[in-house]
């Protein structure tokens, strides 16, 4: 045991020697880099200094230390540990110092062999193999880049010309019947999609007199409001329209994803956009259009003015400083090519007003009126309306269009059977299993009946 802790202690001293012999070299090292000598003296001294140590702790340990040598050499051999501790201390420096000094740092040769092992055993014409196989991946890692650009800049689909527009009426009396700001929300947000979906071009919000309470009106600019700030591209909302409390609950209606919300990766001849504040010197404007590059039109207008600008370029160009076109009209892009923009909300007190003021300049050659005590929609002919531009199909509220009607001002339209309003009088869906249908589910139902038969009379696949 005694033995044992002996050993022990000397592994410890030899660990301390050689942590020290480090430290040192280091210094040793650090100095020659800087072309300073430094004597021996100082490390010999520490060295004695450490062997003095080793023999005061020993000596203190156990007196009995000193007389404890090995009888011989068979018994040194028979244990490593005891052989360590007649190993002088200046020859295991020595042999260190000897070991480093016949280390020589490798050749050119020697160094390629060991960085490149490959080339430097390889032919030429293993050499050629592998230059070829190297410009092959650069040729797939470029196909690849072109392959993410492309898909990064896709370009807009087509679509099929369609020849005539659709409105449609709603009362206001809708969102009068919602209990809360949450419900009236999502409600706006159904009726949007849906209007999408059946690329309605314009929403007549009728005042609903009958049904109306004190904060009706309140509830139309609420309704207004949630439906323009739907149909705005997410790139305009933030400059278009400044915090509300009738905005609050806007994140709980569903994204409208419309064809005219682009993204900043897609390419489209036209494009919504805002008038930026930005100083001009002449008839131009700077107009935000939602890309990484602001674009020029050849028009001055005011600042925060929404405007359809269609491109004068045909794709995505890295080296123009800023895009440029023209400003146009938004119902452009839907008549010339198709694609549906958006939709425009307008509010009427009365039905004169809703049958004469039209956005289009022409009066709605043909309107529809939808009710459970209209005809089967089955057996109409739509062949007789060929020729018709503009569609409106009415939605009656709580009572129907009969309560609507009888609701208006207007002397004129009282006493009037209600087909008398209506190029059609339609039940589009027939027998219901329900009392009555919402005017959100109504909406829904009818233009998905009426949009095919439409459809087919123009001849659109």
């Amino acid at each position: 045991m005694f033995k044992n802790f002996f050993n022990l202690k000397i592994i410890y001293y030899l660990d301390y020697y050689l942590s020290i012999e480090m430290m040192l070299n280091k210094k040793i090292n650090r100095d020659k880099k800087n072309k300073i000598k430094i004597k021996d003296n100082e490390l010999d001294k520490g060295l004695s200094d450490l062997d003095s140590d080793l023999s005061h702790s020993s000596e203190k340990s156990n007196p009995k230390i000193k007389n404890l040598t090995p009888k011989s050499n068979n018994s040194i051999d028979e244990n490593p540990i005891e052989k360590k501790q007649h190993l002088n201390i200046h020859e295991l420096k020595n042999q260190i110092e000897k070991k480093s000094k016949n280390q020589k740092p490798p050749s050119k040769k020697q160094f390629q062999k060991i960085a490149y092992p490959s080339s430097s055993s390889s032919s030429p014409e293993k050499i050629e193999v592998q230059k070829t196989k190297t410009i092959e991946n650069l040729k797939k890692t470029s196909k690849k880049i072109e392959s993410q650009s492309s898909k990064s800049h896709p370009s807009f689909p087509s679509f099929s010309k369609i020849p005539y527009t659709l409105s449609i009426v709603i009362p206001s009396s809708i969102i009068d019947n919602a209990q809360s700001k949450e419900l009236r929300t999502y409600l706006i947000g159904n009726i949007a999609r849906t209007i999408g979906i059946f690329k309605v071009s314009e929403i007549i919000i009728y005042h609903d007199k009958l049904h109306s309470n004190p904060s009706s009106k309140d509830h139309i600019t609420f309704f207004i409001k949630n439906l323009q700030y739907l149909e705005t591209p997410q790139y305009l909302r933030k400059t278009l329209f400044p915090i509300s409390d009738d905005l609050t609950r806007s994140g709980l209606m569903n994204p409208l994803e419309s064809q005219h919300h682009l993204r900043i990766d897609e390419w489209c001849p036209y494009r919504e956009g805002i008038v930026l504040n930005r100083p001009v010197k002449g008839d131009f404007s700077w107009v935000n259009i939602g890309l990484k590059k602001d674009c020029k039109i050849n028009k001055k207008l005011p600042e925060k003015t929404r405007v359809t600008v269609k491109l004068n370029e045909n794709g995505f160009n890295d080296n123009l400083k800023f895009y440029s076109g023209i400003p146009v009209s938004m119902r452009e892009p839907f008549e010339k090519f198709g694609i549906y923009w958006g939709y425009i909300v307008r509010v009427c007190e009365n039905f004169n007003q809703i049958f004469n003021e039209s956005i289009y300049g022409e009066k709605y050659d043909l309107i529809i009126g939808t009710s459970d005590k209209g005809d089967d929609y089955r057996k109409v002919n739509f062949d007789k309306v060929k020729n018709f531009k503009h569609c409106l199909i009415v939605f009656g509220g709580i009572t129907g269009i009969e309560g609507m009607i009888d609701d208006d001002e207007n002397e004129v339209k009282k006493g009037n059977d209600v087909k008398d309003f209506f190029d059609f009088y339609l039940n589009t869906c027939v027998n219901q299993g329900l009392r009555t249908i919402r005017t959100e589910e109504a909406v829904l139902i009818s233009l998905a009946v009426i949009r095919p038969e439409l459809d087919k009379i123009k001849g659109i696949c």
